[in-house]
């Protein structure tokens, strides 16, 4: 039976009702009831859902839930929120980190002074039915909250929290068969026997425990990596990125360190998102992005969207006499006297200009409606060309994404053309046959430019401003199916022996040895490398995603040359001046003269010591999860590119019976009959 507790809280300085909710599963009939509230939102940080309080608000509640089964619904007295009221002669603060949940609570006792200091700061929560504060698991932030307290000449001591099972992983663990108690107490012998640090070992026994509870029945040690993949997968979409990577890991763990088994690699498809953040802009900012603006309203509008970054439903709220809001009701960020003084002088203009009776912005005597507010500030981007503003926004949004800076560019610089294009009106107004006919206009561009213009559209429309694209107007181009160009193994000696500098022969060997990208090479640093377990660390590569390729015993005498002979400062290959990367036109043409001088008169590139790396290692029989790995491929659909390669070599390879006939002169032609 799900249990749901109702009871008035403060949230943000807003009064609020509260649903604490046991687990329930996603699309269950409660699930469903509660995101059908007006007006609800979930707190991340109380971890509870909650609703605008209304005086009857217990009837509504009933009312709302009346149809569902098994749902107990409990109603917690009405307490109006209180400054907690514990005397003590030698007063003390605690301080409680709780890293498990990135968060620390302040519990302190009666000090009116140090609740009105805290809860001015606006970034925590006051948890009235534990008494204490609930800030955010930020250094910055914490630091902030230390120096209130000692302003307030009060002591205060910092202690870590105990992490506990939740209840759901006891009422598990409860469930568990002895024979799977015995598989979880082997499991956690191992984990100690490894060494794994005390808080690893609590996330993997917790995700362990759901497995195990997912498999009762089932003889786990018998799975197979068919099955357990096949289980991942289906958790993917279930489970948030952290979970999701939890449980491989623990699973991992399990069959790989604990049972012996080979490495195992889960190819889980990541859905990159676009994570949504708000633009501030400084006040001198505004004023350069409005001086060519005319409209007092237009420029209060960017001022509070963008400056003061009120939400719509603020915005359009807020009332005509509305000269001290920013001493009274909403924070300035900055405070700066002089962005408040141009508030004033904006607000004063529109009273002269539009004379509204109680908003600042209104139609018809009225309010705006929050669609239309919405649409009012959109057309202010096409009406002003507001190049800058979408920019600087588009720059915010992809920052905070997976994307590599090469993704990020070519996104922003596509997508600002395609504004550009439509006179910067907003996306909201841009139809389906529009981004249709542009495209049209780009279709004798190649196949990668017609790529990226979808990608581009794709991440905007669908993951930014959340506009469903039409399959049947932006449709990926065909692309034609080119086998990647790689070096032989003799051309590969052939470049090395072409010249006799330790720098130019170690970067072009780095390059094969490691399977590494252009700007991998330039990237690398000199600590990057690991002669001990013959490895190389390739940091924050495509996707942002870091790994380990080999580095051959056989470049040590070489690596040691060089570095005694050019003493890099940072990165391993630098330019002439010391802690400068090594430029990629200059590598390009070290590779180009020494593939000319080993006699290759074909082009090549640098990324073909990146395919000829995988083709060998193909070629020499090794598992295509173990390359996908090294090469730092998301999808092993990429990897057997290099299979084709493979078994288009193997017609070359001569069969040993050939070799036999040609040894000992067999033949299959039959002698001729003796008469």
């Amino acid at each position: 039976m799900t249990q749901i507790t109702i009871y008035p809280i403060t949230h943000r300085q807003e009064k609020r009702i509260a649903l604490q909710c046991s687990l329930y599963p996603k699309d269950s009939p409660v699930d469903k009831a509660i995101r059908k509230l007006n007006g609800r939102r979930y707190s991340s940080t109380l971890k509870v859902w909650h609703i605008p309080y209304h005086e009857n608000y217990q009837e509504l509640i009933l009312s709302h839930f009346n149809s569902i089964e098994n749902l107990n619904l409990s109603f917690e007295p009405i307490t109006e929120l209180e400054i907690p009221q514990i005397i003590s002669s030698e007063q003390e603060v605690k301080i409680i980190i709780n890293k498990a949940d990135k968060r620390f609570y302040v519990i302190h006792g009666y000090s009116p002074a140090l609740f009105k200091a805290l809860l001015n700061t606006r970034s925590g929560f006051w948890d009235k039915k534990r008494k204490r504060w609930i800030f955010k698991g930020d250094n910055d932030l914490y630091l902030k909250v230390t120096e209130i307290i000692k302003n307030e000449n009060l002591k205060f001591s910092t202690l870590k929290e105990e992490i506990e099972p939740h209840d759901n992983t006891r009422k598990l663990l409860a469930s568990l068969s002895p024979e799977q108690l015995k598989i979880l107490s082997f499991f956690k012998t191992t984990l100690i026997l490894k060494r794994l640090s005390q808080r690893t070992q609590e996330i993997y026994t917790s995700r362990f425990i759901y497995f195990l509870a997912d498999h009762t029945g089932i003889e786990i040690d018998h799975l197979t990596f068919k099955q357990l993949l096949k289980y991942t997968r289906r958790l993917s979409g279930e489970l948030s990125d952290t979970l999701l990577n939890q449980t491989i890991a623990a699973i991992k763990f399990y069959y790989e360190r604990g049972l012996g088994r080979g490495k195992m690699f889960f190819s889980i498809k990541k859905h990159k998102t676009a994570p949504k953040k708000i633009l501030y802009l400084t006040y001198s900012e505004v004023v350069d992005v409005c001086q060519n603006i005319e409209s007092a309203e237009d420029k209060m509008l960017l001022f509070l969207c963008y400056h003061a970054n009120l939400t719509i439903s603020q915005i359009k709220e807020i009332p005509a006499n509305c000269c001290n809001i920013f001493t009274d009701q909403f924070k300035l960020p900055g405070s700066d006297s002089e962005a408040i003084e141009y508030f004033k002088t904006l607000q004063t203009k529109i009273i002269q200009t539009t004379n509204p009776k109680s908003y600042l912005f209104e139609q018809d005597g009225k309010a705006y409606d929050a669609d239309l507010m919405r649409i009012k500030i959109y057309r202010l981007f096409e009406k002003y060309k507001l190049e800058a503003i979408y920019k600087k926004q588009y720059q915010l949004i992809l920052s905070h994404t997976d994307y590599g800076s090469k993704t990020i560019k070519m996104y922003l610089s596509t997508f600002m053309r395609f504004l550009k294009h439509y006179e910067y009106r907003h996306p909201a107004f841009i139809s389906d046959e529009e981004i249709r006919d542009y495209m049209i206009l780009h279709r004798e561009k190649s196949t990668s430019h017609q790529d990226v213009l979808v990608s581009a559209f794709k991440f905007f429309f669908e993951r930014v401003h959340k506009q469903s694209l039409s399959p049947q107007r932006v449709m990926r181009p065909r692309r034609g199916k080119y086998l990647p160009d790689y070096f032989t193994l003799e051309e590969i000696a052939a470049i090395l022996n072409s010249t006799e500098n330790p720098k130019h022969k170690l970067m072009i060997a780095i390059g094969y040895t490691a399977g590494l990208r252009r700007q991998e090479i330039i990237n690398l640093k000199i600590t990057d490398i690991d002669l001990k377990k013959n490895r190389i660390f390739i940091k924050d590569s495509k996707g942002r995603k870091d790994r380990y390729s080999l580095f051959s015993k056989q470049l040590h005498d070489l690596y040691a040359t060089y570095l005694h002979e050019y003493k890099p400062q940072t990165y391993l290959f630098e330019s002439r001046e010391p802690g400068i990367q090594y430029s990629a036109e200059s590598m390009a043409k070290v590779l180009k003269n020494m593939a000319r001088a080993a006699g290759i008169r074909r082009k090549v590139n640098l990324h073909m010591l990146r395919h000829s790396f995988a083709t060998h290692l193909l070629e020499d029989g090794k598992d295509i999860r173990y390359v996908q790995e090294l090469l730092g491929h998301i999808s092993i659909k990429t990897t057997e590119r290099y299979t084709h390669i493979v078994n288009d070599a193997l017609t070359t390879v001569i069969s040993p019976l050939d070799r036999m006939m040609t040894n000992t002169g067999f033949s299959f032609k039959s002698k001729p009959k003796k008469k």
